[in-house]
């Protein structure tokens, strides 16, 4: 299903620009050149590194009937191709409390039904490409610009880092751009005064919470309307701020996707109902619901003149400016440099509202913490290393959850 609708769009675009890179302009004809020079894959196919990287191993997975996992750090699990069951065409991976990161399973027509949903209400469209500020192999980054690129012929212009003078100059290449990206990128941009007459058609937050005073600042500034956007790496997208004024709510979620059913169960939790939904976790735990095309969020919240507000977040991962990281991941990781006896790891509130959370770890006293900084290094992106190292002065903190931990050690 997947590789057919590549098909269609490389014969509907063939010269058209696919991929924009500094000077280098890409083709989806140079896409499917480049495709037919990669050996055949006989095991899941893993996406990572460049915009273009990630293309071209979507694409092979696609050719070779093989599962697609996208990663920002080659490395983070080690997969076990015999227990992947039939019919899954792409995996996400996503942060494991208990130290063992899992896989969402996904069909076929589970993963490209995100990513219709979204070209069709964003009215994303071939004339104006996304700009790629964000990590591209996460699900947020994957689903509205890796895949319109490759199932509907959305170009994607690259952005090697989202630094204000980079940006500006990606931006000034084309007339018009569509920019899904972060609050904390959003800031920064308005911070650096690079947002006055930006040529952004449609301006995308999602990732973390977006402060409604960066959206009216913004909005008072420049006249620019930041679009808050809600999903899960789960389902995909849930709901969208499609207004065209700046919310009155820091909760307001803005209303469900075009045939995506949200309802709330006894607990307030968010029950997303959806043709994208999973087909399941590697590893189902106590108290989940995903699949049959339903999944139970940790979120809690309610409606509001049929507009989704969130009233709480839950879930076991840190929230870092957007990105999802695993506690118990970071924990593993440190403890097999072998420089620490003990460690738990959590997540406190930064001073910056638009970094979320910073990742904390709580070590026994006395330990010296450079040589596990490099040596752990190796294996996590900067953003999930710890910025706070605490040392355990009350053997009874050893016993505290995450979450009294991060109580415990806020302000």
């Amino acid at each position: 299903m997947l590789l057919p609708r590549w098909q269609e769009t490389h014969a509907r675009f063939r010269d058209r620009p696919a991929l924009f890179d500094g000077d280098d302009v890409v083709s989806f004809d140079d896409l499917a050149r480049a495709l037919e020079g990669i050996p055949v894959a006989t095991a899941p196919v893993i996406a990572s590194g460049s915009a273009l990287d990630i293309a071209l191993a979507t694409l092979r997975g696609w050719r070779d009937h093989q599962p697609v996992l996208p990663l920002e750090k080659p490395g983070a699990i080690e997969l076990d191709s015999a227990s992947i069951p039939e019919g899954i065409a792409h995996l996400k991976l996503t942060p494991g409390s208990d130290g063992q990161p899992r896989t969402v399973r996904f069909t076929a027509d589970q993963i490209a039904a995100d990513a219709d949903r979204l070209v069709a209400a964003m009215g994303l469209r071939p004339e104006v490409p996304n700009l790629a500020t964000i990590s591209l192999s996460h699900s947020y980054g994957y689903s509205s610009i890796i895949l319109p690129m490759l199932l509907h012929g959305i170009p994607l212009q690259n952005v090697e880092v989202p630094f204000p003078a980079v940006v500006v100059e990606a931006w000034r290449k084309h007339a018009r751009v569509v920019v899904p990206a972060v609050p904390s990128m959003w800031r920064a941009w308005q911070r650096s005064g690079i947002l006055a007459d930006a040529p952004i058609e449609l301006a995308i937050s999602a990732g973390a919470p977006l402060p409604l005073e960066l959206e009216e600042t913004v909005w008072n500034e420049h006249g620019l309307k930041l679009h808050n956007f809600y999903g899960a790496s789960e389902c995909g997208g849930i709901s969208w701020d499609a207004s065209e004024k700046p919310r009155t709510h820091a909760g307001d979620l803005g209303e469900p996707l075009p045939g995506v059913s949200v309802e709330t169960d006894d607990e307030s939790r968010f029950v997303i109902r959806s043709n994208a939904v999973a087909l399941g976790y590697d590893r189902l735990r106590s108290g989940e619901t995903l699949g049959d095309g339903e999944f139970l969020t940790p979120d809690c919240g309610h409606f509001e003149n049929g507009r989704l507000t969130l009233d709480s977040r839950a879930g076991g991962h840190i929230n870092v400016a957007g990105r999802k990281v695993g506690a118990g991941r970071i924990e593993s990781i440190l403890r097999e440099t072998g420089g620490l006896t003990r460690v738990r790891v959590f997540g406190v509130p930064s001073h910056d509202p638009d970094r979320v959370d910073e990742v904390a770890a709580l070590i026994p006293v006395g330990t010296q913490v450079s040589a596990t900084r490099t040596a752990a290094a190796t294996q996590l992106a900067g953003w999930e290393m710890p910025r706070h190292w605490i040392p355990a002065e009350n053997e009874a903190w050893w016993s505290l959850s995450r979450q009294d931990l991060r109580q415990r050690f806020t302000g």
